[in-house]
């Protein structure tokens, strides 16, 4: 396997904690971009998630356009728009003034799912969400909007026409995998909640890649979550935020996020599904000290040989998040 360098970026859904305001999320998402910038991170991306208590992520333009007026160089898109929630003109608009106002730091994960419950789907806007063939239209519809003046139609999109915003494709499943590949676009694969498919998708994006006029050769971002601390036992704790998180999502309980808790299992009172659950569907994890973690991520690393890692972390304080970031970069730098 190649000896390449690894990008590294993160991902935020804004979670809001439990005895948190939603300012308190908004402003710690900011923050975490500071610290972001700082480290060096390629870039910082915002989720498009509906009807969840504890996720403060739905309007996720206006908090990029937040993020990118707090910060100087770090790029700041989307991780994704969910297309089937807006229109492709209206999108383009919208990213396409984000790129005049921030030059070079904007781009646009786009993905086919409407990140919801089919309820809130219907009420957002529109009913053809699971129709891959209007997501392929969709985008083709962006690319025209952010190029020339000569690719434009009788509608255009301006701000749009030029910006050319970088477009990347986000998929948990192996259906986005061809388009991307037909498309010749990168692709980012969800990890980080949706494993299971992944090496499937991922043979398919790089043996039907087809060279296109914005990538000459398959470029993949590997989604994982991060817990990183100065002990396995730390990491562990933190890591139970996530776990809390994804038990009262299979229960359909949208509140708060909850704090760590060690003994949340008994405390939860789960059932057997639930933890086999937790052993075998959570997603790729990056946890533990800095030498736990190296080990991990050596293993992902010759398993996917990813272009990019873009990490979500879950974590109420700052300084966590700060040193579980740190951590990661120094070890995909170092290894």
């Amino acid at each position: 396997m190649e000896n390449k360098k690894v990008k590294v970026s993160a991902l935020n859904l804004v979670p809001q904690f439990q005895g948190e305001t939603t300012i308190d999320a908004i402003n710690r998402a900011v923050e975490l971009g500071k610290i972001l910038e700082n480290l060096d991170y390629h870039r910082y991306w915002v989720a498009e998630h509906h009807n969840f208590r504890g996720v403060v992520s739905s309007a996720t333009a206006l908090l990029i356009q937040h993020i990118l007026s707090n910060t100087k160089r770090i790029k700041v898109g989307a991780g994704g728009v969910m297309l089937p929630n807006h229109s492709p003109l209206q999108v383009a608009e919208t990213y396409g003034t984000l790129e005049t106002l921030y030059p070079h730091r904007v781009d646009l994960g786009v993905g086919r799912a409407p990140g919801t419950d089919g309820e809130t789907a219907r009420l957002i806007y529109r009913q053809h969400y699971a129709d891959i063939h209007h997501f392929m239209t969709d985008i083709l519809q962006l690319e025209r909007y952010f190029g020339s003046e000569e690719e434009q139609g009788t509608v255009i999109a301006n701000p749009g026409i030029n910006t050319n915003v970088p477009i990347i494709i986000l998929g948990s499943s192996t259906s986005s995998a061809y388009i991307a590949a037909e498309l010749g676009l990168p692709y980012s694969f969800a990890t980080h909640f949706a494993p299971a498919m992944c090496e499937e998708a991922l043979e398919i994006y790089r043996k039907h890649f087809k060279p296109s006029k914005y990538l000459k050769e398959p470029y993949f971002i590997l989604g994982v979550l991060a817990h990183g601390a100065d002990t396995n036992e730390e990491a562990q704790k933190l890591y139970t935020v996530a776990q809390q998180g994804s038990i009262r999502l299979l229960r359909d309980e949208k509140g708060l996020y909850p704090l760590a808790d060690e003994n949340f299992e008994k405390n939860l009172n789960l059932s057997s599904a639930e933890k086999i659950f937790l052993k075998s569907r959570m997603g790729i994890n990056l946890m533990g000290s800095k030498e736990t973690m190296a080990k991990t991520w050596k293993e992902i690393k010759e398993k996917f040989n990813p272009d990019e890692i873009i990490a979500v972390s879950y974590m109420p304080k700052l300084e966590q998040l700060e040193k579980s970031y740190k951590i990661l970069k120094e070890v995909i730098e170092n290894n």
